[in-house]
């Protein structure tokens, strides 16, 4: 099991490493992401913030699991990432309804692996972080700041 949960560690590293280098080559090359209109600003500041903060929750719940620690794995997705009134609000702010949608479907997903981690099932909750995952990568290689 802890070669599961270090093969996801590692797979998270590389996704990161993926999402940095696929921003490097987007730059140099024409990106035909959408814009969301907030590079510059205080709402991107925030929204670049929250999307670190993401990526922190989504570590710490894979050092959990790694540690079999099903139930506080669950706290922090749902916590951190499931969909709240604040998160639904930040998700529309945008003015664009594909963004959030996409947004929405992400921390539903997240509230599921809440669900899923309490069940201490590796193989479902491994499955239910590729969702979550999933909606990292969708709406990073569809939108931009």
């Amino acid at each position: 099991m802890k070669i599961k949960i270090l093969a996801v560690s590692l797979m998270i590293l590389i996704f990161n490493q993926s999402i940095l280098a696929m921003d490097m080559k987007m730059m140099q090359e024409d990106d035909s992401r959408q814009s969301l209109g907030i590079k510059g600003t205080m709402q991107g500041a925030h929204q670049l913030s929250n999307m670190r903060e993401h990526l922190a929750a989504i570590s710490e719940i894979v050092q959990l699991m790694n540690s079999a620690k099903y139930d506080e794995a669950s706290v922090i997705a749902s916590e951190k990432l499931g969909l709240t009134l604040e998160k639904n609000s930040m998700c529309g702010s945008f003015k664009n309804q594909s963004f959030e949608q996409m947004g929405v479907t992400f921390h539903k997903s997240a509230d599921a692996l809440a669900q899923t981690l309490k069940t201490k099932d590796n193989k479902k909750s491994m499955m239910a972080l590729e969702k979550v995952l999933n909606g990292c990568v969708l709406c990073h290689s569809t939108f931009k700041q």
